[in-house]
């Protein structure tokens, strides 16, 4: 493990629940052990805040933490085209067998971003109804 990897793990970024989150999204596998929850605080499609709860080993601990930082303060456009390759370059290298672990981040970006969309688009319109007499 290297010594940057070590410091996101040991001193964690934006791991808590953030019960204001405007959507969240989730990515990996719980049966697997390796599971996300991203929590996304979003203003004009921007990403103000991002924080993530996460199960797993101190790989995904790791890359979970860096995620939120580099996707904060992005516009959604751009946080979207994040990858995993982005997560271990950020992180300067990752084991093989734990590659896995940075693509949760981005996958749960998906999902929570669908979910963001479909709250847009599926919230009917506040029609003024007509009084009743």
């Amino acid at each position: 493990m290297n010594e940057k990897v070590k410091d996101y793990f040991k001193s964690q970024r934006n791991l808590e629940v953030m019960p204001d989150a405007t959507v969240m999204g989730q990515g990996g596998d719980p049966g697997c052990g390796d599971y996300i929850e991203l929590y996304l605080k979003i203003n004009n499609d921007r990403i103000t805040r991002a924080t993530a709860m996460v199960a797993g080993c101190p790989y995904a601990i790791a890359t979970t933490s860096a995620f939120t930082e580099l996707i904060t303060g992005k516009p959604l456009d751009d946080a979207m085209l994040i990858s995993g390759d982005d997560v271990v370059e950020h992180l300067g290298s990752l084991p093989e067998e734990k590659i896995h672990c940075s693509l949760m981040g981005p996958e749960a970006l998906r999902n929570a971003v669908h979910n963001y969309i479909m709250a847009r688009i599926c919230t009917p319109f506040s029609v003024p109804r007509k009084p009743t007499l």
